[in-house]
């Protein structure tokens, strides 16, 4: 193998990052949860079935500290609703009110145990930021000092155990206290644990390890390299290295366990919540400065200095300003963080492209570490529900480069000795050329005057010359801007073919194999989620892949017939503009749509983004506030009103925005929907393509725009759709594996893509399908000719070689009958078009889940009653050209 060191430091960061994941996650039952604020474990055997965790409905009483004696008074406290634990109260609705971070409550959960499992212990993790907890009557747990108010409270991170010997009628009253008045979040996000006695210190004691094995790791190997800078000052990647390992060395510590406020307990909760901040924010600008430091041709200058000046402006806000405010900023600064990494990343791949050392094997390891700090982002953001990663890929990171050092430090050693080889022939060489010099000087002034007479000459002719390009240049640039604009959309439209081509490609892994595990994994396993994660990242992918179609014209999703008024609707009611209004406070958007509104058939998806791109547009063109109107009407399209062709006496549903805003210039009318034209602050309001989506997408559907607007007055747009009499499809049947068997028939899988034939052999044998495989066309034809199969899954495009296309006529020419599906990561094509004409020939689009290429094959099949191939993706044989 050519890079040994690359392929270990990849298993060394799988390994790590395993590290957190429940190894026995699939044996267990499904846990209980809390319902109404009572969770039943008298069925839950903590020696079989493990710890289990306290989640679920608890009461919630709001602005009150209420304490065990409250509840056994006469009248019970009234109770604010119930509050899903573990979770943070910002964004929860209190008497039609929005929570934020401060504020104090109290929340009560009733057990339901066996009391004959003996006595139980309770792992409660740290609190945003102060709590006590009774168990009973007895106040077990006390972290901080919880107060109604930010004088009253003292803020304190720290993991608890408490034990419970449950009582005889198996009933256990926990009643916890929660003040927050010095974080921007309040709450508790980690969940407790209930477990037995006996597991309670193997359980505290492997989490503890796990966090000091990376704490100490991180913090050897950052002195390590700020022991390397101090001998080679030079090398500053070694500086900055360090530092990145010193922070997230910290930030393990402060995470997690918290194992550093149990080492020194005298420590001070603000400096160890401002140190814990501050590595966060620091690990953007240090990350673009230790990619520098190793390629700075790649890395510009400005984007490094920028990095800087704005990591030293988060660093003095973490240390000065109060908690609230830098701990608030987060889902601010957060998207800032995500594009110092993908600069970073863009640099290693640009010295990659240049074949700069250790490139490659650094940008393989950053994207791990890149994984972890999404991961990180989301959880911190409470977007997801993992826990904290960062430290784990780091080791894998800093493994990584110390396997780039050792590889550079033995290059060097062969450099250096391949210099001084150099030198000596160099040496000789020179020798050598001073002897010509002096030969050459002798006949030198012959040489320069025929070399003068010559360049006179060639001056002359390059007079001439410039006159006549001077001259075509003129005319040239006239059919230059003639030809960029068509230029621009083919060369977009090329761009989009080829990269969904290989989108799709390395997106059927991402889709396939979920669909795969996701069959053999129980109801109740932990790894189901992760993997439903993976499979909708993968579609979601794709669909952004179909969206670079769209705005190419090269094809959209599959038409079906929709409402317009459902599509509005749901974006009024969607994050995306929840999200909008935040950002225009003084928009005031209505709308009034039609009642008897006729259908249109086209694509949701596409329709969605068209009025999303609109109103968005709209609302960036009132800076100062305004009114933003949606409508939606019938009307019949006659000649008078558009000179399209097609639309014309037709009835079409009407779309129409307005807004009252700035205006459009007459000059910027004109190009509007031209890509990448944008009078917007790049990075900032738009990229230029939000009204050429829309465009495109009203072209696709048949339909047609009308665009009125006047400087200082507002702008409208009219969107015409045709309108269809096709009645909404009826939802379809779940999809099951059951309903779509195979009997043992063999398909052929044709692929030059190893990974593809892998995932595709994989499901059709999952179907009950026998799968064969080959790498190219030439290799299918020879293995039909030698053993028939009853289908072909071919593959498109194959390089080298012939395609689908040539691929399925030589196989016609052995067997004229032969049964095929076409998997291509392009849109529907005219080579496909033309093998569906060919014979029986279904179209699979990649990447492709276990149910539609299911589908795909039992369509192209047929069923045993001979009533022949049926379903959306399979075409009969057409006659004619």
């Amino acid at each position: 193998m050519k890079r040994p060191g690359l392929t270990i430091a990849v298993i060394f960061g799988v390994i790590l990052l395993a590290l957190p994941i429940r190894a026995d996650g699939a044996a267990r039952p499904l846990p209980p949860v809390a319902r109404a604020g009572l969770l039943d474990l008298s069925r839950w055997q903590m020696d079989r079935d493990g710890p289990v965790q306290l989640a679920g409905q608890w009461e919630f009483y709001w602005g009150k500290l209420l304490s065990p004696d409250d509840f056994r008074m006469g009248r019970k406290p009234e109770s604010t609703g119930w509050f899903a634990m573990p979770a943070v109260w910002n964004g929860v609705s209190v008497n039609g009110r929005a929570l934020g971070g401060s504020g104090f409550a109290t929340f009560r959960l009733r057990l339901r145990v066996d009391p004959l499992q003996g006595r139980q212990a309770l792992l409660i993790p740290y609190a945003f930021t102060a709590y006590r907890m009774w168990i009973d009557n007895r106040l077990a747990v006390v972290v901080g000092r919880v107060g109604k108010s930010a004088d009253t409270m003292t803020p304190k991170y720290r993991t608890t155990i408490a034990f419970i010997d449950p009582p005889e009628d198996g009933e256990v009253e926990l009643v916890l206290q929660i003040s927050n008045f010095m974080h921007a979040k309040g709450g508790m996000r980690n969940p407790i644990r209930l477990a037995a006695a006996s597991q309670v210190s193997g359980l505290k004691h492997r989490a503890l390890v796990k966090d000091v094995l990376v704490f100490g790791c991180l913090l050897i190997m950052s002195i390590y390299h700020l022991a390397l800078f101090a001998f080679r000052r030079s090398d500053r990647f070694n500086l900055y290295f360090a530092l990145l390992c010193f922070f997230f060395s910290m930030r393990a510590g402060l995470t997690g366990e918290v194992f550093l406020a149990d080492l020194f307990p005298n420590l001070d909760w603000m400096i160890t919540i401002r140190l814990e901040w501050l590595c966060v924010y620091i690990g953007g600008p240090l990350g673009i400065a230790f990619a520098r430091s190793f390629f700075p041709d790649e890395c510009a200058l400005s984007i490094y200095r920028g990095s800087l000046a704005i990591g030293t402006v988060l660093v003095l806000i973490t240390l000065m300003a109060p908690v609230t405010v830098f701990t608030g900023m987060f889902p601010f600064v957060t998207p800032l963080i995500g594009l110092m990494l993908g600069y970073c990343a863009w640099v290693l791949f640009r010295a990659a492209l240049r074949r700069r050392f250790g490139a490659v094997a650094m940008l393989a390891s950053l994207a791990l570490v890149i994984t972890t700090v999404v991961n990180d982002m989301l959880y911190a953001n409470d977007l997801i529900r993992t826990g904290h990663y960062i430290p784990y890929g780091l080791l894998f990171f800093v493994f990584s480069q110390a396997m780039i050092l050792a590889n550079r430090s033995a290059k060097a050693f062969q450099g250096l000795e391949s210099t001084n080889a150099a030198y000596q022939l160099e040496i000789r060489e020179r020798e050598r050329a001073e002897a010509e010099v002096k030969a050459y000087q002798e006949r030198l002034e012959d040489l320069v005057r025929e070399r003068t007479d010559a360049l006179a000459e060639a001056n002359q002719r390059l007079k001439l010359e410039l006159d006549d390009r001077k001259t075509a240049e003129s005319e040239k640039l006239k059919l230059q801007e003639h030809l960029q604009r068509a230029q621009k959309m083919e060369a977009l439209g090329t761009l989009a073919g080829g990269v969904a081509h290989d989108l799709n490609n390395i997106l059927s892994g991402l889709v396939g194999y979920p669909d795969l595990l996701l069959q053999d994994l129980p109801a109740d396993s932990d790894l189901r989620k992760p993997m439903l994660t993976i499979q909708q990242s993968g579609r979601k992918a794709a669909a952004i892949v179909q969206d670079l179609l769209t705005l190419a014209r090269r094809g959209v999703a599959d038409f079906q017939v929709v409402d317009l008024n459902s599509i509005v609707t749901d974006y009024l009611e969607s994050p995306e503009f929840e999200k909008l209004i935040q950002f225009h406070p003084a928009v005031t958007v209505t709308s009034r749509l039609a009642a008897d509104l006729v259908p249109v058939k086209g694509s949701s998806v596409h329709l969605f983004k068209t009025v999303m791109n609109l109103v968005s547009n709209a609302a960036e063109a009132m800076p100062d506030g305004g009114t933003l109107s949606i409508q939606t009407a019938n009307r019949t399209v006659d000649r008078s009103t558009s000179d399209n062709e097609i639309a014309k006496e037709r009835e079409h549903a009407v779309l129409i925005v307005q807004d009252n805003g700035t205006g459009i210039s007459r000059s910027d009318m004109e190009r509007i929907f031209e890509p990448f034209y944008s009078k917007k602050v790049m990075g900032k309001s738009g990229t230029g393509l939000g009204m050429a989506v829309v465009w495109g997408t009203v072209k696709d559907h048949g339909g047609f725009i009308d665009t009125h607007s006047r400087e200082g007055v507002g702008t409208t747009f009219t969107l015409y759709f045709p309108a269809t009499r096709e009645a909404p499809k009826a939802a379809a049947a779940p999809w099951s594996i059951l309903d779509n068997q195979g009997k043992g028939q063999t398909i052929l899988v044709v692929d030059d893509v190893a990974e593809q034939r892998e995932i595709a052999t994989a499901m059709l044998s999952k179907l009950g399908y026998r799968a064969e495989a080959v790498s190219s066309g030439e290799a299918a034809v020879v293995h039909v000719s030698r053993r028939p199969v009853d289908l072909l899954l071919l593959d498109m495009v194959m390089d080298p070689g012939i395609d689908g296309l040539e691929t399925y006529k030589r196989i016609l020419e052995i067997h004229p009958a032969q049964k095929a599906v076409i998997a291509s990561g392009y849109t529907e094509t005219a080579r496909i078009r033309e093998a569906q004409r060919l014979g029986p020939v279904g179209y699979l689009k990649k990447p492709y889940g276990l149910d539609k290429l299911a589908e795909a094959v039992k369509a192209a099949l047929g069923d045993e009653s001979g009533k022949g191939p049926a379903g959306p993706v399979f075409r009969k044989r057409l006659k004619g050209p």
